[in-house]
């Protein structure tokens, strides 16, 4: 058989040999094969340039020098294979290949053993160099044209194959990547407490990134730093704390060092930072941390919705008379000793500003709102009710519209009447004369005893019935008929001084108890003016217990 017919021969054998597997290794390990008998060479390698771009890696190699692949490199520029590369044509050494100083002796492939050597580059379809297939002969030795044909063809034929075996090694390594991350997804769905989906996000997250190490950080809500949570593995070693002023060189895609670091990012909101040590895969870790970052924010949803239910549930037991005794177990989960003083302060309208403002305020508290109602059960400062009363104030300075009850201190055993004690500060905030924003059980005075009165639904008093057919009135036709007459009884029947606190004219305010004698069948000259204000007093407390 002559060289062409032969060289076809291993042609056609490589042709179906890169075509009847897409495992790179194990087309490399025929490929060599089939060369070194097409070649008649004594070895064969094949290099492939590693992902930096700075060293040719060697990938396959003929017996009896498998065992060093993966172990050989040659850095940028060492050995005809470079040389082969960069010149992007085949180079010869006849004879006497160490002497030439393109070569560089690699011991472990005991090349003085050889005297001929012969490089050819491997190049992409687009031209792109991607590796070098060198030949030794142990005597020397001229390859003819066609023995170079034969390389040439071979080496286009095994580029195809490392071009396909690396298409499909990107598509099966995306389908694998896909599987980890709906995994870890469902993993992440199924957590209903930050103990459950912190250890699978970490371990998650390490394996699907190939890292050493993988941190996890959280940031508390409006927290100044993030907090080191859960490490896979648990010994690795991280800072404890990193403050969101540093995050800038942290959040650094890539470090020397492989260190990888991305922000966990829901709805505009900084959750958190995952770190991996040893990991290259940016893209994958951003698409990791968008998973972690909606998994630890429901999860956060949940343990607040659940810690809401239990602060309820608490305070809904203390204020039904249950003893601190039985519910003592539920107080120290909740952060609360029961056996010291606390104050409890009722509000409305309340709205998640308002809750903020009192979390703020009081941060040990125990605030529930429920629609427009507002209670928090806050330990007794220092300084006394006095103190809470000017915090409460100063937090709820910019809401006008909001006022607040405060009960006098609890003792063992009185919890039910300090909820109550509240209630009613609450209420006397409608009718307590100069009574402010925040009104405390104390300041009542004897107004706590209309407060009793107010809550006998029984009472049918004829005055009451009267005065309150004016509350009505007023709320359907959005008029002020209650309030004129109010302020008409406080300044002691004075037109003149009546008039000038309700900011309208003598003439107008003169209609306005016109009308309040003709809908109350009222007669403001004769009927008795405590009895009358001690009506309107009652009709404004029972209004606002209705509210409530």
């Amino acid at each position: 058989m002559d060289v062409r017919t032969r060289s076809e021969s291993f042609l056609g054998q490589i042709i179906s040999t890169v075509a009847s597997s897409l495992e790179l290794d194990e087309v490399l390990r025929s490929v060599v094969r089939l060369l070194t008998e097409g070649s008649a060479v004594h070895a064969c390698f094949v290099y492939l340039i590693d992902e930096a771009g700075d060293g040719l890696v060697l990938r396959a190699a003929s017996e009896p020098f498998a065992a060093h692949v993966g172990a050989i490199r040659l850095e940028r520029g060492e050995g005809l294979a470079w040389w082969a590369l960069e010149h992007r044509e085949p180079a010869f050494i006849r004879d006497d290949l160490r002497s030439d100083p393109r070569v560089k002796y690699v011991p472990e492939l005991e090349e003085e053993r050889y005297e001929s050597l012969v490089a050819v580059p491997l190049n992409a379809r687009d031209g792109t160099a991607i590796g070098a297939i060198t030949a030794h002969t142990e005597a020397p030795r001229e390859f003819t044209d066609d023995e170079v044909a034969f390389l040439v063809g071979a080496a286009s034929l095994v580029a195809g194959a490392i071009e396909n075996a690396r298409l499909y090694g990107a598509m099966r390594g995306r389908v694998t990547e896909l599987e980890a991350l709906t995994r870890l997804a469902e993993a992440l769905a199924a957590a209903d407490t930050l103990e459950q989906l912190l250890p699978a996000a970490t371990e998650g997250a390490r394996a699907l990134l190939g890292a050493s190490a993988c941190h996890l950080y959280l940031i508390e809500p409006g927290g100044e730093e993030l907090a080191l949570r859960r490490s896979a593995p648990s010994g690795a070693q991280a800072p404890a704390r990193i403050g969101l002023a540093e995050l800038g060189p942290q959040l650094a895609p890539r470090t020397r060092r492989g260190r990888l670091s991305v922000p966990l990012v829901a709805e505009q909101e900084l959750v958190g930072l995952v770190v991996a040590e040893n990991s290259r895969g940016v893209d994958l870790a951003r698409s990791l941390a968008g998973q972690l970052a909606v998994g630890i924010r429901k999860v956060r949803l949940i343990e607040r919705l659940t810690e809401r239910n239990l602060v309820s549930d608490f305070l809904d037991e203390l204020a039904a008379g249950r003893s601190a005794a039985e519910l003592d177990g539920r107080a120290v989960r909740l952060g609360i000793d029961l056996a010291t003083a606390h104050v409890v302060v009722a509000a409305e309208p309340a709205s998640d500003v308002i809750e903020a403002a009192i979390r703020s305020a009081f941060p040990a508290a125990l605030v529930d709102q429920r629609e427009q109602r507002l209670r928090a059960l806050v330990r007794l400062p220092r300084g006394g009710v006095a103190a809470l009363h000017t915090a409460l104030e100063r937090a709820l300075s910019d809401q006008a519209a909001t006022r607040a009850g405060l009960s006098s201190p609890s003792t063992a055993g009185r919890y039910a009447d300090v909820f109550n004690e509240a209630a009613q500060a609450l209420a006397g905030a409608a009718v307590l004369p100069g009574g402010g924003q925040v009104v405390s059980f104390a300041d009542l005075g004897p107004y706590r005893f209309l407060l009793r009165i107010a809550d006998d639904t029984n009472d049918r008093d004829e005055t009451v019935a009267r005065v309150a057919r004016l509350a009505e009135y007023d709320a359907g036709r959005h008029t002020h008929l209650l309030a004129t007459l109010e302020e008409f009884l406080r300044r002691r029947g004075s037109i003149q001084a009546t008039s000038e606190a309700l900011y309208v004219h003598p003439n107008t305010l003169r209609q306005r108890l016109r009308r309040i004698a003709e809908l109350a069948d009222l007669d403001l000259r004769r009927d008795d003016w405590l009895t009358l204000e001690i009506a309107v007093k009652l009709v404004r407390l029972r209004a606002a217990r209705e509210r409530r």
